[in-house]
């Protein structure tokens, strides 16, 4: 009897895991090093570098340096004011300064004002905070010394490299390079809370006219009533306000409104239902 032995090949394992754990670890050695020991991390117009007790981050309208055992400094240009209130806000309080300084406190994309240093500037850098689950989709992966390259179904193909220590060079759009550096500190900064009071105040006006113009769209697109006037105004109306902004119900609407603690002017805003649609009006100044 002429027996057959058919021998099945064995399965070929997936390689994906593997190179996302790999990602990862590289990921978390990156960030380390760059805390630990300097470096810089570019990605396009935006930037960061990090310098042992200090970081900076560097990008269009959004520029920040913090100090370990100092707090975190901002470009005031950067706090989305038009000129002209800037300029008032600063006249309130009798100041020339280009950044303001929040003492003690670090900021993070991640973690808000409340992280510390370490967290703060390990968040900062311009990488995912989960390298491998931005790479989990990768319908293929290569190897090829240091260098992967992932095949995502929505993006093509992102390559990232590793260095000899097993650290992030690149991952895509990202490039990574260590070794000390320098940052240097904003000098002649006004504290924080104190700028915050003043521009708020400043762009009191502005800040009505945009929350009450944003209420009228939103509740016209769902179909305006009074009861969505008031629910949208009241949701779209920040609690925590250092100048707070109040919102009194009336027949047809809402009024918006609050006082200039410098100038002791009084702004407000009404946002009313008229011929079946909301609008928004200014009623003072």
């Amino acid at each position: 009897m002429l027996l057959t032995v058919v021998c099945a090949a064995p399965a070929t394992a997936d390689p994906l895991p593997d190179a996302l754990a790999s990602v990862d670890a590289a990921c978390d050695a990156t960030r380390a090093a760059l805390v630990n020991s300097g470096g810089v991390v570019v990605d396009g117009d935006r930037s960061v570098i990090l310098a042992g007790d200090r970081f900076a981050v560097s990008g269009p309208g959004f520029n920040r340096v913090a100090v370990a055992g100092e707090g975190t400094y901002g470009r005031l240009s950067d706090d989305g004011l038009r000129s002209k209130d800037r300029k008032a806000a600063l006249r309130y309080i009798r100041a020339r300064a280009t950044w303001w300084l929040n003492p003690g406190v670090f900021w993070s994309p991640a973690m808000g004002w409340s992280a510390s240093f370490e967290e703060s500037a390990g968040a900062s850098v311009l990488l995912p905070q989960a390298c491998g689950q931005e790479l989990a989709t990768a319908v293929a992966v290569e190897r090829s010394a240091g260098r992967w390259i992932f095949t995502l179904p929505d993006r093509g193909p992102v390559v990232v490299t590793e260095d000899a220590e097993g650290r992030l060079t690149q991952f895509g759009s990202v490039s990574v390079s260590f070794g000390p550096q320098t940052v240097s500190v904003p000098t002649g900064a006004i504290g924080f809370a104190t700028w915050q009071k003043a521009s708020q105040a400043a762009s009191l006006n502005a800040t009505m006219k945009r929350t009450s113009r944003a209420v009228a769209s939103a509740v016209n697109a769902a179909g305006a009533t009074v009861a969505g006037i008031d629910a949208a105004t009241r949701a779209a109306v920040p609690t925590d306000r250092v100048v707070p902004l109040r919102v009194r119900q009336l027949r047809r609407g809402v009024l918006i409104y609050g006082r200039n603690p410098y100038t002791k002017t009084y702004h407000a805003w009404r946002v009313y239902l008229k011929a079946g649609k909301a609008v928004a009006r200014r009623v003072a100044p």
